[in-house]
């Protein structure tokens, strides 16, 4: 049987279709990584309106990188079909969790809301509305990450909508009335309606509203509410169900304020439940409602022990009883209050970590990977806790710095504001991909002998390494590199040898050792060193 490749990609089995083409799974030949490979075929390709949107949802997903979103690893054309690769992921979807247990615990349920908040957070300060949120869009790994895909119908906030005025898109059983209605405005909390109904569904089973026909369906999600969560499932935490039905609003001011309130507010529900639960498991082991059986006890004795039991007399034995109760109360609390030693605390810190929730994570980090590493420097899982806490807080730091860039806010020091200046060039679809390497790489090189900017340091190199993987995974590689060496030719020429040596100089280190690009990269080793030496021919490899 004939091996079918589009591209660098060799195609293994059709693992979804819709109207936005095809996709399947499919193995990155040059690095044998596993990859969703959508492609939209020749008819649909003629279609302008469909490829402008296939294009804008390549746009979309170039802009958004965050682990609770599924990664793009760039595209092309060939033989008139349009295609990209993004992140493939094992588990499935929601959808097919929900197939096989029907309904999710609540606790499963906000690690799923939480998680869906998180990316859509990151989505929507990024300008991006998802519109079509529905289990089939939600993407589990094996290890319980959730992956907001498919932003096909999403709805850049900052371009020019591809839908026209009255409209309507998205998925009947999800769709909030602003979008049902289509000429009212559509914002981030058109999602969190969504993610009540992902809730709400995850919870019973079913969607809120249920119809036989499309119609009436949209007329319930305009005019009707559904029932409370506990009236059908009776275990449902009461703060839980009070979120739903306020994410389940008709007015969009009557909805939460954001997914960062969803999220924090979900944390909070499930804070309140484990609490609730662990003060009920310490009233059960305390002996609290076992008096009925000591009376009855009592009243099996003889005369004379019930007359000695009400004794004053003996006060005294009964106060060293309760003194000896006591100590051994103090005893067993302070066992219980002494720190968990390096196994406990590796488990901790392991659970914290592949929970997947960014909240429950920096939680981790703070309350048992810390502490592990100061506590068991040089333990058995020193290194692997260590680069936990390190990428914890590296995406602490890039959502902060980002968020100040996106609201035009002063950055904190001379390192948060040489990232942002980075960020900024790397997200300007404009500006060539190894204009943001440059800057990058120059951070790792200028700050990496700087007190306190060690996390910076490792925040350049990640971005260095991501924009670089998509460079030499993108089918216009090299037309990019030419046309930035040859702005560098033409700096030298201008008498900026200054700038244009820097520009060989950091591809040349950034590129060291990928064998994809050893031409220019020899070309920039002899350039940096002011020998004449023509740029490489469109051929990768060759003169």
């Amino acid at each position: 049987m004939a091996v079918r490749q589009i591209g660098q990609f060799v195609i293994e089995r059709q693992i979804g279709a819709g109207g936005m083409g095809i996709v399947y799974a499919a193995i990155h030949e040059p690095t044998g990584r596993s990859v969703a490979l959508k492609v939209l075929t020749p008819a649909l390709t003629a279609d302008l309106k469909l490829l402008k949107r296939f294009e804008r949802e390549i746009d979309i997903l170039k802009r958004l990188s965050h682990p609770n979103i599924v990664k793009y690893y760039g595209g092309g054309t060939q033989n008139q079909q349009r295609y990209y690769a993004m992140e493939f992921i094992d588990g499935g979807s929601l959808q097919d969790i929900l197939q096989r247990k029907h309904r999710l615990g609540w606790e499963q349920t906000i690690q799923v809301g939480r998680q869906l908040c998180a990316a859509l957070e990151h989505a929507h300060n990024a300008g991006i509305v998802h519109r079509d949120l529905k289990p089939a869009n939600l993407f589990i790994s094996r290890k319980g990450r959730l992956k907001l895909g498919d932003f096909g119908i999403a709805r850049d906030t900052e371009a020019t909508a591809l839908t026209a005025a009255g409209k309507t898109v998205g998925t009947y059983a999800y769709m909030a009335p602003e979008q049902i209605q289509g000429n009212a405005p559509i914002s981030g909390k058109t999602d969190l309606y969504a993610t009540g109904c992902l809730l709400f569904e995850c919870l019973t089973g079913e969607t809120p509203f249920t119809a036989e026909n499309p119609a009436e369906m949209l007329i319930q999600h305009l005019n009707d509410y559904p029932r409370n969560v506990r009236e059908i499932v009776s275990d449902c935490p009461v703060w839980l169900d009070e979120l739903i039905e306020r994410l389940l609003q008709k007015k969009q001011e009557d909805r939460p304020h954001d997914a960062l309130a969803v999220h924090t507010e979900l944390a909070e529900i499930h804070r309140r439940m484990t609490q609730s639960q662990v003060t009920s498991a310490a009233r059960t082991s305390s002996g609290t409602g076992t008096t009925g059986s000591a009376d009855a006890a009592d009243t099996a004795g003889v005369p004379k022990k019930k007359k000695k039991k009400k004794d004053r007399s003996q006060f005294y034995e009964r106060w060293w009883f309760l003194s000896a109760v006591l100590a051994l109360v103090i005893g067993v609390t302070v066992w219980m209050t002494l720190p968990p030693g390096e196994t406990a605390l590796y488990d901790l810190a392991r659970a914290g970590w592949e929970s997947g929730d960014q909240a429950f994570q920096r939680d981790a980090r703070e309350k048992h990977m810390l502490p592990y590493l100061e506590r068991f420097p040089d333990g058995k899982h020193a290194a692997e806790i260590r680069q936990w806490a390190d990428q914890i807080q590296l995406d602490v730091l890039e959502a902060q710095a980002e968020k100040k860039a996106r609201g035009n806010k002063e950055p904190r020091d001379s390192f948060e504001a040489a990232y942002i200046t980075a960020w900024q060039v790397e997200q300007d679809r404009d500006r060539n991909p190894l204009e943001a390497i440059e800057m990058y790489h120059a951070m790792t090189e200028h700050l990496k002998d700087q007190p306190d900017a060690g996390y910076w340091v490792m925040l350049a190199d990640r971005h260095l390494k991501n924009i670089r993987t998509a460079l030499l995974e993108s089918p216009d590689r090299d037309q990019r590199i030419r046309q930035r060496m040859r702005q560098a030719e033409m700096l030298q020429s201008e008498g900026k040898s200054a700038e244009a040596r820097a520009i060989w100089y950091h591809f040349r280190e950034a590129f060291y050792g990928f064998r994809e690009v050893e031409a220019f990269n020899l070309y920039a080793v002899r350039r940096t060193n002011e020998e004449p030496y023509p740029i490489p021919d469109e051929v990768s490899g060759s003169r």
